[in-house]
């Protein structure tokens, strides 16, 4: 098990560092998988060695190994991340696929952390959740669901409400969208944030989505709240809502079981 635990922990390192080169290279419309990665100053070609996740920013004293410019610390904080993300999901049991295979459960849960990790990262960067990244994070689910209905004997029920989640997420953020640009007279959410909704609810069924849509405007308007007593945050300023999104999503991914019975204890009231 051992084993295991550190071949996932390296392989989700691995995909830390592809999610560096992805918010990288997309905005700049390069191809993200030919050419190898140069440094953005004085644009050395790093070798194999500079490009290990996590070891070569240290081993590099965060610096360029040519030009000394300064590599940003947020490289190997995400590789990490992934990494830690990765090992949890091999522990973890995910309630809406809790007697799925266990590598179908775990390869799933790879793939939603994988875009869950891109699509916070643009969003906070550019306030912008790329549609090539939701629309097949949604197919996937769904396909996904289709599949587990037929090991499932058929069982239509998890498909419906694979399917619901994901029509019931993006409808109420559709429509929340609208009615916020009408009463305020400017666009309070993006086009983008129904969408990622739309996806989650494919990949958690109804009583995740639920769940992480709680989370989601809980944990939002805390930040807020907090940012306006502090002065951190000015009044009008706008909030990437895609990041709240997404960590109440792999939240509910990995405990949703136990944020189930907190739900029904604080809406109960």
């Amino acid at each position: 098990m051992e084993l295991n635990t550190l071949f996932i922990f390296i392989l989700g390192a691995s995909i830390g560092s592809f999610i560096n080169v992805l918010i990288y290279r997309v905005p700049l419309k390069k191809s993200i998988i030919f050419g190898r990665s140069k440094c953005p100053k004085c644009e050395y070609q790093l070798t194999w060695f500079d490009n290990i996740p996590i070891l070569s920013w240290f081993l590099l004293l965060g610096k360029c190994r040519k030009c000394k410019e300064d590599i940003s610390i947020n490289y190997p904080i995400i590789e990490l991340l992934t990494a830690f993300l990765f090992t949890l999901n091999l522990y973890s049991k995910p309630t809406f696929y809790i007697d799925s295979p266990f590598l179908w459960s775990r390869i799933l849960g790879f793939i939603l952390i994988f875009i869950c990790i891109s699509l916070s990262l643009f969003d906070i960067k550019f306030f912008w959740l790329p549609r090539f990244i939701t629309f097949n994070g949604l197919l996937i689910g769904l396909v996904s669901s289709i599949l587990m209905s037929i090991y499932r004997n058929f069982d239509l029920n998890f498909l419906f409400s694979s399917l619901s989640a994901a029509l019931i997420g993006y409808s109420f953020f559709l429509i929340l969208r609208i009615l916020g640009e009408k009463i305020f007279n400017k666009p309070v959410l993006g086009e983008g944030d129904e969408k990622l909704v739309a996806l989650l609810g494919s990949f958690l069924g109804v009583q995740g989505l639920l769940i992480t849509i709680w989370l989601t405007f809980n944990s939002a308007g805390i930040f807020v709240l907090l940012g306006l007593l502090l002065n951190k945050l000015r009044r009008n300023q706008k909030i990437p809502l895609g990041i709240f999104l997404t960590i109440s999503g792999l939240t509910v991914w990995h405990f949703g079981n136990l944020l189930f019975l907190n739900f029904i204890f604080f809406t109960s009231f």
